[in-house]
């Protein structure tokens, strides 16, 4: 299995005890720093260089977005995930528009946590069910008569895909409903963006939304 560096930035004390625990056993994770400043996780940042950054948004000093903007500053080869507790949807947003590609809460399953990261580091873009259901209601609307069709329809089984992603369900618990291997949800995740003309989750449900995909 391959490993990955890690950096993680956390003020609160038991979270930040629980993460290192779960990264520290786990085999496909290296963590080479642990934050709790948004000063000092810009410095590990900085030195480590690491494959994947966890962070926090409200930190004593800042915020955690500041840290995702500055991977595309310094040119890292880096994906930021947010394990937060904030789920007001102009932080949800902001976090996603700095460049997060994944957004946890904090109080989700360990399990879940190590599987998302993971996920993410194959081309996922995992959210907590709570946050997919906030972005949902933030893109709720009515479809435009005038919007354009995706370019080629989506099959039946990439529509049902596109539905259960629309509920907060990872690629992984996706896979395990439709009785089918990850491999196949993901690549019917990539084909799907294909056809909405997006690169990410988020975007996609954006643009399902608007073409009224999800009422269907």
């Amino acid at each position: 299995m391959k490993r990955y560096t890690l950096t993680i930035v956390e003020d609160a004390a038991d979270v930040r005890q629980r993460l290192v625990r779960l990264i520290t056993q786990h085999t496909a994770f290296e963590l080479l720093a642990v934050s709790t400043t948004m000063v000092d996780g810009l410095a590990a940042l900085e030195k480590h260089k690491p494959d994947i950054l966890l962070t926090d948004l409200g930190l004593p000093d800042g915020s955690g977005i500041e840290i995702i903007k500055a991977i595309e500053r310094l040119h890292l080869d880096c994906e930021a995930m947010v394990i937060s507790g904030f789920q007001d949807e102009h932080t949800v947003f902001d976090a996603l528009e700095a460049g997060a590609k994944a957004y946890i809460l904090k109080h989700d399953e360990s399990q879940k946590i190590t599987d998302a990261i993971l996920s993410m580091m194959e081309g996922g873009a995992p959210i907590s069910p709570v946050i997919a259901r906030l972005m949902l209601q933030r893109f709720k609307q009515p479809p435009k008569t005038e919007a354009f069709e995706p370019i080629e329809a989506l099959t039946e089984r990439q529509s049902k895909i596109l539905k259960l992603v629309s509920q907060g369900f990872s690629s992984k618990e996706i896979a395990e409903k439709l009785d089918i291997s990850y491999y196949t949800v993901t690549t019917h995740i990539k084909n799907i963006y294909s056809k909405l003309q997006v690169n990410s989750r988020a975007e996609a449900l954006h643009e399902a939304a608007k073409l009224g995909l999800l009422m269907q």
